[in-house]
């Protein structure tokens, strides 16, 4: 007699499940709309505490995930200076960082740089490709870095457009992705200057 409600239950867990998972995803931005536009993004002159690497775009997760030791609370942000569809994996350059106050977050800046963060100021932005994607869990990172660059990369070739460097910025509950129409130097930090530039795929 108990096996029938045994497996109602097992099977009413099971949907409970598949809904939490849909519900999350959905929460996350696996549906959300792309909307690709030419505009000014509102971010003036940021000062940014980062790191330099090469190689594949994945290992910013790492950066990521140690700026968070610092604080959980300020904006991140990333660069991505190579395409990935002409560029080897291990030429690829990026930048991960943190938004700072140069005033209010002193004692922060200087903890990181014995950590070998370095400190940038980035422009006032120019007009940009730029889009926003929902950040309201953990996995909207990975959704967005599925669905947002290829996008972005469609839009600027189909419109035969000259914009680099990739640009993410990460608030509390919004990813900025912005790409510079010019000015590109302006974003490229010391190390990029110094390194060789990468070789394209055969």
């Amino acid at each position: 007699m108990l096996i029938p409600f045994i497996l109602l239950a097992i099977g009413l867990t099971f949907l409970a499940l598949i809904f939490t998972v849909f519900w999350l995803l959905k929460v996350s931005g696996l549906f959300a709309s792309i909307k690709i536009k030419i505009t000014q993004p509102t971010f003036e002159f940021l000062t940014i505490a980062y790191k330099f690497q090469q190689g594949d775009y994945s290992q910013s997760a790492d950066i990521f995930r140690d700026i968070l030791n610092y604080s959980p609370s300020h904006s991140t942000i990333g660069i991505y200076y190579d395409k990935p569809d002409v560029t080897p994996v291990e030429q690829r350059r990026s930048i991960v960082g943190v938004i700072v106050d140069e005033t209010k977050d002193q004692e922060m800046i200087e903890r990181m740089k014995k950590d070998d963060y370095k400190i940038f100021k980035l422009p006032k932005s120019v007009q940009s490709v730029y889009t926003t994607f929902p950040f309201n869990s953990v996995f909207s990172v990975s959704i967005a870095s599925m669905r947002v660059p290829s996008r972005l990369a469609n839009f600027i070739e189909s419109n035969k457009l000259d914009a680099h460097p990739l640009i993410e910025v990460y608030e509390p509950t919004l990813i900025h992705y912005f790409v510079p129409l010019s000015n590109y130097e302006d974003y490229n930090v010391p190390e990029l200057i110094s390194s060789p530039p990468p070789a394209s795929k055969e």
